[in-house]
C-alpha cells in the first residue's frame, strides 16, 4: 500500500455524540500480526444471512503487481521525517528499489515490531522502534500508521464498489485484534493508535486472538471435518491454541447452554511463535557466516538478507516430523558470496564447507531435515510446556480437543509435536487456520456476546493506609496521623486473579475523600499476576493506571465529607469504570488513565 495509492480516511472530527455503536453497517477486522497483516470484512446483511459470508482481500501488491495472499507482511516505509511511504509487500519491495539505486538514506524500514508490546506492564509514548539500519523513530507513530495503512486499504475497496460515498467511517464497527496474553496497558496502547489512525472510539472493540478463533469455528459446517466439530456441542471443553508469528496464545473454553462460551483458564502463553524459528536460523548462519557478514547484509543489502529469511519462510511450513530429505531454498549467491570474500576471505560454499547438515549447491542452500527440526525444537518445547501446565489445572479437567489456529499452525512438524504429545486429546486444525482468527473477528464483532465469562489474569486493587497491625505490618511503613497508626502502601484487592468473571461483572468499591473540601478524587489502580498482594511494591505488582473523580458539592456535602464510589466494569475485553459521588448521586465516566499515559505527560 504505496501513499500515492491510497484513499485516506475521512480526518473530518466527528462528534462522538454523533455515534451511535449499534447502528452500523459494516464490520471491519483488522489482524495486526507479528510477521503478516491483513483485514476481512462482511455487511450486517450478509452476516444475518450467512455469518462465514466474510470477504478477505486478497490482491496484495507486490514488485507491483497483484498477488494470492490473503495478508501482506507486517512492515512499514517512512521517510525519515515519519511522513507515510508504504505499507506491506509495497514498502518492501519500494526500499529494495531505491536501496538498488543507492537513494535509500532518507528511508526507514520498520518489521515485525509487533512483539516490541509483549510483557509491556507499562508503555510510553517516549517507546522507540528500530528500523532495519537500527534507526529509531517513534513507536506510536509506526503502529498508529501502520493501523491506518489497512483501514485506508478497506476505505479504498468501498471506493471501488462505489460505496465510500454511503458508507463513512461511522457506519463500521471496527474490531482490532490482540493477544490475549498482552497487558492492560498494551490494549490500551493499540486502542489509542487505533483512534488516532482515526477510528471512532465508539465504534472500536478490541478482540482476544483465541477468543476470536474459538468463535470462528462454532459456524464451521460439521461436513467440513470428516470427524466432525465436537467443539460446537455443549459441554465440550477445548484448548485453542494460536501460534502467530510472535506469541503462543493459550487458552481453554467449554461451550454452554445457549451456544455461548465460557473461558477455564486465563490466558497464557509466550513467545513462541514462528519468528523465534527465524531467529534459530538466524544465529546459525551468524556462526557459519561470521556477525559482521550477517549485520552488512541486514545494513547493506536489504533486499537479500530478507529474500534468504521469505524462502525460508515458505521452507519451514513444509516440515514434517517424519521428514528426511533436505530441504532447498535460494539464497542471492552473488550478494551473501561477494560479502564473504570481502569481509573473511573465503567463499561462500568455502564457509558451508565443515557445517553439518548445510550446504550449498549452486545458488541453493540445502538443509537436511533433521537440522530444520533444530531450529523448531526450543519453540516447539516452550509450547508444550505452557500446554501441559494449563491441562494440569483442576478447572480444565475434561479437556479432550485442541484446537491449532494461527499463522503457524499448518506447519506438520508443530502438529505431529503436538499429537504426539498429548496422545489422549484430538488435534483440530480448522480450514484456512491462519484466517481462523481474523474471521472470527468479525463474526465476534457482530455479536461478542458469544463468550460469557472470561478468567482474570491480574490481581487489581488500590493503595490504601490500613490500621497499623505489628503482627502483620512491617514497621518501616508505619506513619502516625491525628494520633492514629497507619500501615502506608497496603493493597486493598478489588478481585483476584484466576476469578471467572461474566462479561460486564461490577465491583463497587467505596473510598473517602482524603479532605473535607476538595473537588475531586485521584484512586490509583494496581495489578498484579499473583493471587496474594500485601503491599503495592511487592515484586510484579505495577501502577496500571489513576482516574480522577471530579465533584460538584454544595458546601454541606463537603463538610459531610461524603464517600464516592467506583464500579470496575470487568469480563470484557478492556476494563472499564464509572465513578459516582454518594453526595448528589451524580455518575460520571472516568477514564482509567494508563500508566503510560501518565508518563507521556
Amino acid at each position: 500500500m504505496a501513499s500515492n495509492s491510497q484513499e485516506s480516511i475521512d480526518t473530518e472530527k466527528e462528534t462522538e455524540t454523533d455515534i451511535n455503536p449499534e447502528n452500523y453497517v459494516f464490520v471491519v477486522a483488522l489482524d495486526f500480526g507479528t510477521t503478516y497483516s491483513g483485514y476481512a470484512f462482511n455487511s450486517r446483511t450478509d452476516f444475518n444471512e450467512n455469518p462465514l459470508k466474510i470477504q478477505t482481500n486478497q490482491e496484495w501488491k507486490a514488485g507491483g503487481v497483484p498477488m494470492l495472499s490473503w495478508k501482506t507482511p507486517t512492515s512499514i516505509l517512512l521517510k525519515n521525517d515519519g511522513s507515510f511511504v508504504a505499507f506491506g509487500y509495497e514498502a518492501e519491495d519500494k526500499f529494495y528499489s531505491e536501496m538498488g539505486k543507492g537513494e535509500h538514506e532518507n528511508l526507514m524500514l520498520f518489521r515485525r515490531f509487533k512483539m516490541k508490546l509483549h510483557n509491556k506492564m507499562g508503555i510510553s509514548e517516549d517507546l522507540k522502534l528500530e528500523d532495519i539500519a537500527g534507526r529509531k523513530y517513534s513507536a506510536k507513530t509506526i503502529f498508529t500508521l501502520s493501523i491506518k495503512a489497512l483501514a485506508d486499504h478497506f476505505q479504498l475497496h468501498l471506493k471501488k464498489k462505489t460505496l465510500s460515498k454511503i458508507i463513512s467511517k461511522k457506519d463500521i464497527r471496527w474490531i482490532l485484534t490482540v493477544p490475549a496474553i498482552w497487558s492492560d496497558a498494551a490494549k490500551r496502547f493499540m486502542r489509542r493508535c487505533a483512534v488516532d489512525a482515526g477510528l471512532p472510539n465508539k465504534m472500536l472493540r478490541i478482540a482476544l486472538e483465541p477468543e476470536a478463533a474459538s468463535v470462528y469455528v462454532q459456524f464451521l459446517p460439521i461436513e467440513k471435518q470428516g470427524h466432525g466439530f465436537a467443539m460446537t456441542k455443549t459441554g465440550t471443553k477445548y484448548m485453542v491454541v494460536d501460534i502467530g508469528g510472535g506469541t503462543a496464545d493459550i487458552t481453554v473454553h467449554e461451550k454452554i447452554e445457549g451456544g455461548q462460551l465460557r473461558e477455564l483458564h486465563q490466558a497464557t502463553g509466550g513467545a513462541c511463535g514462528g519468528t523465534y524459528v527465524d531467529i534459530e536460523f538466524e544465529n546459525r548462519l551468524i556462526n557459519i557466516l561470521g556477525e559482521r557478514v550477517m549485520k552488512q547484509l541486514k545494513e547493506e543489502q536489504a533486499q537479500a538478507y530478507l529474500d534468504i529469511f521469505r524462502e525460508f519462510e515458505i521452507a519451514k511450513r513444509s516440515i514434517k516430523s517424519c521428514d528426511t530429505d533436505e530441504i532447498r531454498m535460494t539464497i542471492s549467491y552473488v550478494t551473501v558470496n561477494e560479502l564473504c570474500e570481502k569481509i573473511e576471505n573465503k567463499t561462500l560454499k568455502e564457509a558451508f564447507k565443515n557445517v553439518d547438515g548445510m550446504k550449498i549447491k549452486a545458488d541453493k542452500l540445502h538443509i537436511d531435515a533433521e537440522i530444520m527440526k533444530q531450529f523448531y525444537q526450543p519453540s516447539i518445547k516452550e509450547l508444550i510446556k505452557h500446554m501441559q501446565t494449563i491441562l494440569k489445572h483442576p478447572r480444565t479437567d475434561g479437556t479432550s480437543i485442541i484446537l491449532l489456529v494461527g499463522g503457524s499452525a499448518e506447519c506438520g512438524l508443530i502438529q505431529d509435536e503436538i499429537e504426539k504429545s498429548f496422545s489422549s486429546l484430538q488435534l483440530v486444525v480448522p480450514p484456512e487456520a491462519g484466517l481462523a482468527v481474523l474471521k472470527g473477528a468479525v463474526i465476534f464483532g457482530h455479536c461478542p456476546s458469544l463468550i460469557n465469562s472470561r478468567i482474570l489474569r491480574f490481581t487489581y486493587g488500590n493503595n490504601v493506609a490500613e490500621e497499623f497491625n505489628p503482627e502483620i505490618h512491617n514497621e518501616e511503613r508505619k506513619i502516625t496521623i491525628d494520633g492514629v497508626d497507619l500501615c502506608t502502601d497496603c493493597f486493598s484487592t478489588i478481585l483476584t486473579a484466576g476469578t471467572e468473571v461474566k462479561i460486564g461483572h461490577t465491583e463497587i468499591k467505596e473510598y473517602s475523600p482524603a479532605a473535607k473540601i476538595q473537588f475531586g478524587a485521584l484512586v490509583k489502580v494496581f495489578c498484579s499476576p499473583k493471587e496474594e498482594v500485601k503491599y503495592i511494591d511487592d515484586e510484579d505488582c505495577f501502577e496500571l493506571g489513576e482516574l480522577f473523580v471530579p465533584f460538584q458539592r454544595n458546601i454541606i456535602a463537603h463538610l459531610i465529607s461524603f464517600p464516592f464510589s467506583v464500579a470496575y466494569s470487568f469480563g470484557d475485553t478492556e476494563l472499564k469504570v464509572r465513578a459516582t459521588d454518594l453526595a448528589t448521586g451524580q455518575q460520571t465516566s472516568c477514564t482509567l488513565e494508563m500508566k503510560e499515559d501518565k508518563i507521556a505527560k
